[in-house]
């Protein structure tokens, strides 16, 4: 999913790109909003998965642990 995403922004900017009206003030401005979507949109997905190591880790902590007191 997301690299159907990066190809549909890669179009956008390369079309944005092309367009000899805008300063590179504005295609700065432009590409930096597309670069903060695609972060905003994929952030909950990488919390999530974040959470997931996070609690792994913690079990794998907690068997290491019983183990060495045993």
């Amino acid at each position: 999913m997301l690299r159907s995403k990066m190809a549909t922004l890669l179009t956008i900017v390369s079309a944005m790109l092309i367009s000899a009206g805008m300063t590179w003030q504005q295609r700065l401005l432009f590409i930096g909003g597309i670069a903060f979507g695609v972060v905003v949109e994929a952030l909950p997905s990488l919390v999530d998965e974040l959470k997931e190591r996070v609690a792994e880790w913690r079990r794998f902590r907690q068997f290491s642990v019983k183990t060495k007191a045993a």
